[in-house]
């Protein structure tokens, strides 16, 4: 998978892991000792103490870790941890720990998995409350007025998540669960005493989803957090050095002096002999974080900061032009600063060997808002071509579903309504200096029904503008909810004919609606 372009199907394996050719042997699993970490409710001290449990009865609860978010950091920092969570899984399946799926808003997409339908087979009973439990937590949540990007162009809330990250590997003998009703006849049925939880968000998911670790804390569960395998959604602000990193650390914090404990997944399976340090598992955390596949925009300048997780002695080291980084290159020390269009890669190093894998991010620079056209694309009739008869009719001055043009939640008056791959060409006059536009996936009025949020992580289009069958101008691929992309470009001399075309990226979805808007032409003066 490409994170950041959602892909919409899990792999599920239908088997067993092959433990065996992955793992060293397994230490005594029977002698498990955890080291777990809590703080001192009123000075915030760290307090450690040791607990011995049998793997055989410890659950593993894996929560959220969406193939997608509603913003592409928040995305992209979830699907960071899940070349550490597949290890960390197999390894906790050898061990004999049971391993349970709690995907919240998508376990119905699901339905027909053995893991999912033995789920749903079990007895139902109410769950008890011995006593209510809740954590406060201090850094700054998001939700609902801002994204994890930071300072800039806020990433559009779309709810469009339909499965988990497709790179977990779901082993046969796991669980998928629905409902805390499911999870607990699970711990009944396995006779498990403790739950391990990992997952996306801490402050939000992790914590106070149903099968999160509030309620079933409150129905006398005893629950862990795996503090090295989860991602809170907190804030970014470069000017004071708040990073989303820190805002997990201090969400962390809070969940231990709230007294539920915490480990550190990998150093304990390490002990447990069940840990390979030669594995490359972690990234470059990248904030804000854009790919090719959903790019991150910018208007003037963007500050990047990089970070690692557990990586604490490695050197950061990047390029930005999309050259794979090794040791001699740019060393991180400063958030950095860039004001153009840019492909960012970075890796960490220790000792001159790379201890991490390859992060990549795309910044891609917005250019001015072009000026309204003196001839708009409706004032002017396209020049007829042959076409299959199965070819998507454009629409002049209306969404292409027949709604009003409407990019963001802003509407337009004139424009082309498209679905891609789809195009017009029209004959260039001797007096056209300029074609603009500003173009973006459309706010189709279905995709925004509440039965129909999973379908906002569909839609890809790029636009594209030819005159006289070259490419002169193109967006980077763009997304539903993002600013629309901004055209402004000069007509040669004795030019002929101009094309503006939408691409569906080689998606083929049906979703891929693109509007044209504000479309025309500058006259010369």
């Amino acid at each position: 998978m490409n994170h950041g372009m959602p892909v919409l199907l899990t792999r599920i394996l239908v088997g067993s892991l092959p433990m065996a050719a992955v793992l060293p042997p397994p230490g005594n699993a029977a002698n498990l000792n955890l080291t777990l970490r809590t703080r001192n409710r009123e000075t915030g001290g760290i307090v450690t103490s040791k607990e011995r449990i049998d793997p055989a009865k410890t659950g593993v609860v894996i929560i959220d870790m969406w193939n997608t978010n509603d913003c592409m950091t928040n995305a992209m920092r979830c699907a960071a941890l899940v070349p550490r969570m597949n290890k960390v899984l197999a390894a906790a399946r050898a061990l004999g720990m049971q391993i349970i799926w709690a995907p919240t808003d998508v376990a119905s997409q699901y339905a027909g998995t053995p893991q999912r339908e033995r789920a749903m087979g079990l007895p139902r009973s109410p769950l008890p409350l011995i006593s209510k439990f809740s954590c406060p937590f201090s850094a700054p949540t998001v939700r609902p007025a801002r994204c994890m990007c930071g300072p800039g162009i806020v990433c559009h809330i779309h709810e469009g998540w339909d499965s988990m990250d497709p790179n977990l590997e779901i082993a046969g003998g796991d669980w998928i669960v629905g409902d805390p009703q499911e999870l607990d006849a699970i711990y009944q049925l396995r006779g498990l005493t403790r739950l391990i939880y990992m997952g996306i968000n801490t402050n939000l998911c992790v914590m106070n989803k149903p099968e999160g670790i509030a309620p079933m804390t409150s129905a006398g569960l005893k629950c862990i957090l795996a503090r090295d395998l989860t991602d809170a959604e907190t804030w970014y602000d470069p000017d004071t050095g708040f990073t989303p990193d820190l805002g997990t650390e201090k969400d962390v914090a809070d969940v231990e002096r709230s007294g539920i404990p915490t480990i550190n997944m990998v150093e304990e399976i390490r002990r447990a002999g069940v840990w390979n340090d030669h594995w490359i598992v972690e990234k470059v955390r990248l904030t804000p974080w854009g790919t090719k596949a959903w790019p991150y925009l910018f208007l003037d300048t963007v500050k990047i900061t990089l970070g690692t997780h557990d990586q604490e002695a490695a050197s950061i080291h990047y390029t930005m032009d999309g050259t794979e980084p090794g040791p001699e290159s740019p060393l991180y020390t400063n958030p950095l600063a860039i004001a153009k269009t840019t492909t960012l890669r970075a890796a960490a190093f220790e000792n001159g060997h790379r201890v991490t894998l390859f992060s990549d991010g795309y910044f891609v620079r917005l250019g001015p808002v072009p000026p309204e056209p003196d001839i708009y694309l409706d004032q002017v009739k396209p020049v007829a071509q042959a076409r299959p008869e199965w070819r998507w009719e454009v629409k002049i001055n209306r969404a292409f579903a027949g709604g009003p043009l409407k990019i963001r939640d802003s509407s337009y008056d004139r424009g082309l309504g498209m679905r891609a791959p789809a195009d017009l060409m029209y004959e260039v006059k001797p007096n056209y200096e300029r074609f603009v536009a500003q173009a973006g996936v459309d706010d189709d009025p279905f995709a925004q029904r509440p039965e129909a949020r999973f379908l906002a992580t569909y839609p890809s289009v790029q636009f594209q503008v030819y005159i006289d069958g070259n490419l002169v101008s193109a967006s980077p691929t763009m997304r539903l909810g993002q600013v629309p992309w901004r055209f402004d470009v000069s007509i040669p001399p004795h030019s002929r004919l101009i094309n503006v075309v939408a691409t569906d990226v080689g998606s083929r979805s049906p979703l891929d609606l693109a509007d044209w808007v504000n479309a025309g032409f500058i006259l010369k003066r």
